[in-house]
This record gives structure tokens, C-alpha cells and sequence, in this order.
């Protein structure tokens, strides 16, 4: 085999791969000879027909993409190894091969781009923790004290803090209770005021779902030369409903007896519990923020050429979480481009759907390298340790849950849990700030099992080699 780099560039490569005539012909034999035991011609028994019989009753054409096939994937992966390339994503093109000559196919492959991280020891975390105060603990009391409220009739008009029932008009109507407090304050402000037995009509806002692409030409589209009007606006949704009985909210005060029903000693035990949670959530949210911070900072301060496939990937990905969202809106993804399109917003939206995808594979290949720097691993018992979490998470039994997702979806499970890992070293290293952490968090398991199960699902995406395999890329293809 003879491969030689035709083009290359910061992330793109073009190959010329030769096998000569004697793996040619080998190929040939081996392929028949798979097919002989495979095809059944009628006459002979299994693997008897002759050579010439064979090829006509399988089709010279098929025979020899079966053989383009083989070298491909026996001699690809060899050359991009001789030559020192690692590729993401690689596609090729070939005439079919023909016995007693040698065979050429050209490899048109997007690389793993090289790049350097920047001097961790030059990155600073500005990033502090704000004490926690004492209008923090007073805020969460507030909101202990309404989660035990009780509720006591009353006859008077709507207050504010009230909760109102509520009847829907007509057939099968429903009784609904509605929390001033936890309500938008324009239904608050249609409630206020009203007695038991008054009817109204609650304007519930617009319903974006019940808005219909317009047709080219009738005039509803914005930004036309010849002055069409405004995009069509939604319709306002309504609800006929009566008043059927108005409470207050009595709300237990912050004592002793409240603290007995919430199984403490006294309230000072209650007021000490509420602000070491309170704290321990802080540190959280800092760990967090440091780590998003130093991410933030590592990728200003690198410099890397985006592979376009890793990118293209990507936009795949937002476009489809981008869907789901819709369809759970009643829209269909046709109906918002062709709602961008009318507002003269289609441009825009695809340069920032492009530029979040890009940043989202800058920020994957920069934690890549960050891990291969810092050597950073997960062993079997972390990583079993993570399996156990995510399956449970999902009500499913651990072991039956990693057959399920597969070996791909294991290793890349470990990788982001090893990422997830080194930011964790790193913040700890930067900030002295408690331990350093001993495993993943919940929250970095479920986010590397989502992402784990992106990444495995963009393999077969990798595979476009007119009908060859190429290697599967690693984590840059992901979510986490």
C-alpha cells in the first residue's frame, strides 16, 4: 500500500491511497469466497459455484463495491496511521476496482485540529462566594412558613395572597384553584377585587401556538419593498369562569411549636439548619461558577481551527433540541423558519445557530485537550459508582441499563465524567476552597450521561466513506 497527503490544511486533508494488484486480486478471492457460502445458485451446492456463475448471479457491480468495501476499510485506517493524521470525519471517492489492477482511492478527511492551551498557572478565579446573610435565611423562612400555610375561609372581596377558586363555564366545567402568590400578575390584577358568585372572563394571553404561516403573497409578511403589513400576530386566549370561594392564608410563625411540626428541638435548631443548606448550596453555586469561569478563560485564551463536520454536527443537534421545544409548543420547526423568514430574522438566526455551534466544539476540544494534558482518568469504580447513579436516576437496574446503552455510550460516559473531574481538580487547585472532589457530583452525571448518550448517537454520523467505515471521532462530538 502507497498513501501519500495530496492537500492538506488546519483541519482538512486530501489522501491518495493505492493497493496494488496482488491485494487487489486476494480482496477479489476473499469476497467471493464470503459470497460463495452466502448465495445460494441453483445447481450447485453451497460455495461449489464456479467463479464466473457467481458473479453473474450476484451482479459484477455488487461484487465489486463489496471489494471497494474491504480495501477501504482495511487499508484507510492504516494510511491516516502511516501518515500521522487523526481524522473526525472522512469520506471518500473511488471507481471500482478491477482484478489484475491496482486500486486508488482518494480521502477527503476533516482532522483534529493542534493547538496549545494556554499557561494554566497564568489563570486566575476571580470568582468569590457572597456569605450568606441574614435576609437570605429571613427569605427562605418567608418561604417555609407559606409552604405550611393554612387556609381559612373569609368573607370579603379578592386580596392580594389569597387563594380563589374558580369554575370554569360551561359543559364539564372544572374547579381550579388559583395562588395569588404563585400567579401571573396579570391574572392577579383581573382577580382582585371579585367576590364569591361574580363571573368573569380571565384574558389567559396570547396563544403563540394557534399562529399559522401565512402564504407567499397575501400580504402578511413584514419587510416587503411594496410596504405588506405586519407579520400575523396571535390570537388572545380566554377563559369564562366564576368566582366559588375566596381563603386566606394563615401561615404558622416562626417558633418552637412550628419547629416541633417540622421535627426540630426548637426554632433555633430550624434557623441553623436553614442557613448550613443555604451555605452548602452557595458553595455550589460557586464551585460552579469558577469552573464556568475558568472554562470561559481557557477558551479567550486559545486560538484552534474548528474541523467544519464537528461544527455542521452540532447545528444538528441545537436544531433538533430546537424541535423538540417546538413540537411541546404545538409548532413545527417549517412553520418558525418560515415565521423568521416573514420578519426578515431567517439571516440572523442561522449566523447565531451557527456561532453557538461553534462555540459549543471550541469548548469541547479545549476541555479534550485540558484532560489529555492534566492526565486526569476515571477508574471502574468511579465509573461504576456514575452507572449505578444515572440508572437509578431512571428507575432502571445499573447493569441492564449499561447493556442497554452500550459499550460507545460507557467509554464516552467516562471521558465526560473525567472532564467534569479535571475542571473539578483544577478549581480546587486554584482556589484552595475545601477538599478536592472525590467523584463526579449528581449534577455532572446527569449532564455526562446526556451527553454520552449525544456523542454515541453522532458514530454512525461519522461513517461516509461511500459505503466504507472511518473511525469514529471522540467526545468533540458531544453535548456535555
Amino acid at each position: 500500500m502507497e498513501a501519500r497527503i495530496t492537500e492538506k490544511h488546519d483541519t482538512a486533508a486530501t489522501l491518495e491511497v493505492t493497493v496494488p494488484a496482488d491485494v487487489v486480486d486476494a480482496t477479489f478471492e476473499r469476497v467471493l469466497g464470503a459470497l460463495a457460502r452466502q448465495v445460494r445458485v441453483p445447481g450447485f451446492r453451497p460455495g461449489k459455484a464456479p467463479r464466473g456463475v457467481l458473479i453473474r448471479r450476484v451482479g459484477a457491480e455488487a461484487v465489486a463495491a463489496e471489494v471497494r468495501e474491504a480495501i477501504v476499510d482495511e487499508h484507510y485506517p492504516r494510511a491516516v496511521r502511516d501518515l500521522g493524521l487523526t481524522p473526525v470525519h472522512a469520506h471518500t471517492h473511488a471507481d471500482a476496482p478491477a482484478q489484475g489492477a491496482a486500486f486508488t482511492f482518494t480521502v477527503h478527511a476533516d482532522l483534529y485540529p493542534e493547538f496549545a492551551l494556554p499557561d494554566l498557572d497564568g489563570l486566575a478565579v476571580d470568582t468569590v462566594a457572597n456569605p450568606i446573610g441574614d435576609e437570605d435565611v429571613a427569605s427562605t423562612v418567608a418561604r417555609l412558613r407559606e409552604d405550611h400555610a393554612t387556609l381559612v375561609p373569609v368573607e370579603r372581596p379578592v386580596a392580594e395572597g389569597d387563594v380563589v377558586f374558580i369554575e370554569s363555564q360551561g359543559e364539564g366545567g372544572q374547579l381550579m384553584p388559583v395562588d395569588l402568590d404563585r400567579t401571573e400578575p396579570q391574572l392577579v390584577a383581573q382577580l382582585l377585587g371579585k367576590a364569591v358568585g361574580d363571573e368573569l372572563v380571565l384574558d389567559l394571553g396570547e396563544d403563540a401556538a394557534a399562529v399559522k404561516p401565512t402564504e407567499p403573497g397575501d400580504g402578511a409578511g413584514d419587510g416587503a419593498a411594496d410596504g405588506a403589513s405586519e407579520p400575523a400576530t396571535a390570537p388572545r386566549r380566554s377563559l369564562a369562569v366564576k368566582v366559588t370561594d375566596v381563603k386566606a392564608k394563615e401561615r404558622p410563625e416562626a417558633d418552637d411549636a412550628f419547629a416541633a411540626t417540622l421535627g426540630f428541638g426548637g426554632w433555633a435548631d430550624v434557623a441553623a439548619e436553614i442557613r448550613r443548606g443555604l451555605e452548602a448550596e452557595r458553595e455550589r453555586e460557586t464551585v460552579r461558577a469558577q469552573r464556568d469561569e475558568l472554562v470561559e478563560k481557557l477558551m479567550s485564551a486559545t486560538e484552534v481551527a474548528l474541523p467544519g463536520s464537528l461544527v455542521r454536527r452540532r447545528q444538528g443537534h441545537l436544531l433538533a433540541d430546537l424541535a423538540g421545544d417546538l413540537e411541546r409548543r404545538g409548532l413545527t420547526m417549517e412553520a418558525y423558519l418560515e415565521r423568521l423568514e416573514q420578519r426578515g430574522e431567517r439571516e440572523s438566526f442561522e449566523r447565531e445557530l451557527r456561532e453557538a455551534a461553534e462555540r459549543g466544539v471550541k469548548r469541547d476540544l479545549v476541555l479534550e485537550r485540558l484532560v489529555e494534558m492534566r492526565g486526569v482518568t476515571v477508574d471502574d469504580t468511579e465509573l461504576d459508582a456514575a452507572i449505578r447513579h444515572a440508572a437509578l436516576r431512571e428507575r432502571k437496574d445499573p447493569e441492564r441499563f449499561k447493556r442497554d446503552q452500550g459499550e460507545g455510550w460507557v467509554e464516552n460516559f467516562r471521558f465526560l465524567l473525567a472532564r467534569d473531574k479535571t475542571l473539578g481538580l483544577l478549581v480546587h487547585e486554584k482556589t484552595g476552597r475545601g477538599e478536592p472532589p472525590a467523584g463526579a457530583s449528581a449534577e455532572d452525571i446527569e449532564a455526562a450521561a446526556e451527553g454520552a448518550r449525544d456523542t454515541a448517537t453522532d458514530a454512525a454520523a461519522n461513517a461516509d466513506v461511500d459505503g466504507a467505515g472511518a473511525p469514529a471521532d471522540g467526545a468533540s462530538g458531544g453535548q456535555g
